[in-house]
């Protein structure tokens, strides 16, 4: 899909910020976590009395409540600062209050949470409370990394471990560095955090401090699914393994972020169902314990998982969800803006009334001050509901914007779908039609006649070359499905890859391109999946021969490493290069780039995706790289050790001589030689195909001096410099496609009376209006009949020789002025011009009418013998005699003078010229009339 991308917010960043600040907990947790809620409030009731030991169990029941419920942690954290700040219990406020700033950075009130932690800070620095100021230290790290200030955020971990090691507290110095590496993991240090997350996971189980683990477990998970560690098996055991100590210690909020993880996981694996169970869980979770800012992210990831299965509806509902939420959010932030507006305004009332009862004198001023203070704030109120209401109309804009990003990806999906099938119906009718017409034509011919054994080659080249592209679809169709297993032997990898290479060595000879290769494969007992390894090879082998024109280069190098594990493929060609907007796309299956199918080379966008899937299921990797017009480089990497190959199934063949496929360059063949019977009729086929292309040769070669040509351009020029009298071409070509053939055909005087018949696989009614409109005389699409072929050739010819005469009846018969001329007619009209203009002149010559043209004297004589069926001498004789038989009609001079004025210096001349036009001499002419 190159139209609308969402990114993974919540695997990976800001679900990493949210996995730390959950263990921002109690300093001292041990008691709580041993005690559960009921428990707690039983305790509370025992202890009505306003004391410091109320305003302990305050505080512990806020934290108990930090995964379940935070409008209650909110509550009692509330509740134990108001008791705390009445007994001056300065442990208790500063413990409170982190309560509150690590709530409200929960919910995502990320400056509410500054001020509350920073006020928390001052009070345990003042107090010597060491462990609630390490704890403010942490949580001012979490919130600014939520607003991207990392530097900050990095300082404050730093001077949070300082103060935790200081106090000895090993859990709360696990938390902090849980911290610290979720900084580092933002700043893509991705080595830094892991030894981060490790050592704090290492204290977390020397501590038994289950609560705590799946926040540490999650984030290695996400640091295994970054590219540096990329191990998805690694990745999917430490998820699973935080969500079992999450339900464990029944940390919901943990549990949610396990849930969420998996599901992002199996997205990315295209394991839709299980990745839509695990969000929806993880969604239900988010709303029951009330992050909301975590539920906005979830239904971003619902979005992008519903694009990716086609759920356009589906994906449309989570995303207004996301809007809807999103929207609540930021305007409850604002209606607590305009309330503390509102109580700053009560209060410097309030101030000036005071000031007024006790300095009268100052009357004047005060109120001055009061209007201008009034004025200001309702200035400010006023601007505030500008901009709220800007906002809203900003955020239904962008709703807007959205909706209709999602109604232009379907449309691009349509468009996708119908450039495959259009794409794979040229792949498969071009051999069906030289499968079906050979056959057609031995059914035909007599049963004495001899098979010709070039025919029976043909018709199983192209019956295997069909097969293969059906097993390519089927291969393709069972490791998406994963019904694809590798099997497995072991042999002398070296002289296996040096035969299936040098394969491809007559092709690149037929092409002109130089093939380079270099293996150096160390190990003579690798395991490898012959089957997988050969297409994986001749799959981008190929494609590097298809994209690369002559005088270019192909590179392959194949290597093992040091230790004969792994096997390094690398392919760098000079060819066509990919669009840098085709890129992310090139694996997905049947994606064919629209650059390389304007230029007529859209392939079936299997190659490719086969080859990835094959990747996939070695476990290997694979990487491109590709510039336009400059070329590509495709690097992968295959496991070929048995230990490393564990999983995959092992087969014992017996030893056998490795025979591949040689890749033929029939394809490739020379083109532009004349072929054919002595006739003076040309026939131009223009055909990208050889098999198809010398097929149709052999159909007309004792009709017509058969031309051919391979593609668009080359077709073009050939009929501009032959004139052929028919051309027969492919619509789907390289550099030029047939349709752009037949416009130019069609626009240029010389040529534009050529009959074109077009054989395509496109059969549906816009493509043959497509043709039509551009010009073309027929369409036929393959599969076609040989009989048809010859029928509507002939039938083209026909049509020519009947245009031939009428064109001839124009040359004397005034054409109608309010109709539309032809080109063919406009140059019928210009070449009588021209010749009336030297009418008198009798050494006027076909060599000037040629000049005056602008035409060769041969381009001139196939134009004027193709149009008119005469040659151009013959022409200007006619048009003279035409033009004295008026001037005699109309007895305007003697018969001398008229012989003179119409090119003819002899009188004799004249007169036998006349008599073969007319039948009678210029006198009896005369006489006649």
């Amino acid at each position: 899909m190159n139209g609308l991308v969402f990114p993974s917010l919540l695997r990976r960043t800001p679900f990493a910020v949210l996995l730390m600040v959950a263990g921002c907990l109690a300093f001292r947790p041990v008691f709580s976590q041993l005690m559960p809620i009921d428990s707690l409030k039983h305790e509370l009731r025992l202890h009505p009395k306003p004391d410091t030991n109320r305003v302990v169990l305050l505080n512990l029941l806020s934290f108990k409540y930090i995964s379940i419920d935070y409008q209650q942690m909110r509550s009692f954290a509330e509740e134990a600062l108001k008791l705390a700040e009445k007994l001056s219990y300065q442990a208790g406020i500063a413990n409170a209050k982190n309560r509150l700033a690590l709530c409200y950075h929960m919910i995502g009130e990320d400056e509410l949470a500054i001020q509350y932690a920073l006020s928390a800070e001052s009070i345990a620095e003042k107090n010597q409370l060491f462990e609630a100021q390490a704890e403010s230290y942490r949580i001012l790290g979490s919130a600014y990394m939520n607003q991207e200030d990392l530097k900050t955020a990095e300082n404050y971990h730093i001077l949070a471990e300082k103060m935790a090691r200081k106090t000895k507290n090993r859990r709360l110095l696990a938390r902090i560095l849980n911290g610290a590496g979720t900084v580092q993991f933002r700043k893509q240090n991705d080595l830094a955090a892991l030894k981060l997350y490790q050592q704090s996971l290492g204290i977390l189980r020397e501590e038994n401090a289950i609560f705590f683990m799946p926040i540490a477990l999650s984030n290695i998970g996400e640091i295994y699914s970054r590219p540096t560690f990329h191990n998805p098996t690694l990745e999917r055991k430490f998820f699973e393994e935080a969500l079992l100590y999450a339900l464990k210690s029944k940390n919901r909020f943990a549990e949610g972020t396990a849930l969420s993880n998996l599901g992002m996981l199996y997205m990315t694996r295209n394991n839709f169902p299980k990745a839509e169970r695990y969000l929806s869980q993880a969604l239900k979770l988010s709303q029951e314990t009330g992050t909301r800012s975590v539920t906005t992210r979830i239904y971003l990831h619902l979005v992008e998982l519903n694009m990716k299965q086609g759920k356009f509806p589906k994906a449309q509902e989570y995303l207004k969800s996301y809007y809807d939420l999103r929207d609540s959010l930021q305007n409850e932030k604002r209606t607590r803006q305009i309330v503390r507006l509102e109580a700053q305004y009560k209060s410097e009332k309030k101030e000036q009334q005071i000031k007024l009862l006790e300095q009268e004198k100052r009357f004047h001023i005060a109120s001055k001050n009061f209007w201008i203070g009034g004025s200001v704030l309702l200035f400010i109120a006023v601007i505030i509901i500008y901009y709220l209401q800007r906002s809203r109309n900003r955020k239904a804009g962008q709703l807007l914007e959205v909706q209709q990003t999602l109604i232009e990806k379907l449309r691009e999906t349509d468009l996708l779908k119908s450039r495959f099938f259009a794409t794979i119906s040229h792949e498969f009718r071009t051999p069906l039609a030289l499968i079906l017409a050979p056959l057609e034509e031995m059914l035909a011919a007599p049963r004495s006649s001899p098979v010709d054994p070039n025919d029976l080659k043909r018709v199983k080249r192209n019956a295997n070359r069909l097969l293969d592209l059906v097993n390519q679809l089927l291969d393709l169709s069972k490791l998406e499905a994963g019904k694809m297993n590798l099997q497995l032997q072991t042999g002398d990898l070296q002289t296996w890859l040096h035969l299936l290479v040098t394969s491809f060595d007559s092709m690149a000879e037929a092409r002109g391109i130089q093939f380079i290769k270099r293996i150096a494969v160390s190990s003579e007992t690798a395991w490898f999946d012959s089957d997988k390894l050969e297409k994986i090879i001749t799959n981008i082998l190929s494609n590097a021969f298809k994209f690369t024109g002559p005088g270019g280069s192909v590179a392959l190098s194949i290597q093992t490493s040091d230790d004969a594990a792994d096997l390094f493929i690398t392919l760098t060609d000079t060819g066509k290069g990919i669009p840098e907007e085709d890129l992310p796309h090139i694996f997905s299956p049947f994606y064919q780039s629209r650059q390389l199918a304007d230029d007529g080379q859209p392939g079936t966008g299997l190659g490719l995706a086969l080859v990835n899937e094959l990747v996939k299921l070695h476990n290997g990797e694979i990487d491109f790289a590709s510039q336009l017009h400059t070329g590509t480089t495709l690097s992968i990497t295959l496991p070929v050790s048995r230990e490393k190959l564990d999983f995959a199934e092992t087969v014992f063949v017996e030893k056998q001589d490795f025979n591949p496929k040689k890749q033929t360059a029939d394809e490739f063949s020379e083109v532009g030689e004349e072929v054919g019977s002595g006739t003076s009729d040309c026939l131009l086929v223009v055909e990208d195909n050889q098999d198809l292309r010398n097929f149709i040769v052999t159909i007309f070669q004792n009709q017509f001096k058969v031309v051919t040509a391979q593609d668009g351009e080359e077709g073009l020029q050939l009929a501009v410099d032959l004139l052929p009298d028919l051309i027969i071409s492919d619509v789907m070509m390289p550099k030029m496609d047939g349709i752009d053939l037949t416009e130019h055909i069609r626009t240029n005087d010389l040529t534009s009376h050529i009959p074109v018949l077009l054989l395509t696989a496109k059969s549906d009614a816009e493509s043959r209006m497509d043709g039509f409109r551009t010009g073309a005389d027929d369409y036929l699409t393959k599969p076609f009949s040989t009989e048809e072929l010859r029928v509507r050739v002939a039938n083209l010819v026909e049509q020519r020789k009947k245009l031939a005469a009428k064109y001839r009846n124009e040359i004397w018969t005034p054409t109608s002025p309010t109709r539309t001329l032809s080109y063919d007619e406009k140059f019928v009209i210009s070449l009588r011009a021209v010749v009336e203009t030297h009418l008198s002149d009798s050494s006027f010559s076909v060599e000037q009418l040629a000049e005056e043209m602008c035409l060769s004297r041969t381009q001139l004589f196939r134009k004027v013998k193709a149009l008119l069926e005469i040659s151009p001498n013959e022409l200007i004789n006619d048009i003279r005699l035409q033009r004295a038989a008026e001037l005699i009609r109309s007895k305007s001079d003697s018969l001398t003078q008229i012989s003179y004025s119409v090119g003819f210096s002899e009188q004799s001349y004249f007169a036998k010229r006349f008599r073969k036009k007319f039948g009678v001499s210029p006198g009896e002419y005369a006489n006649s009339r």
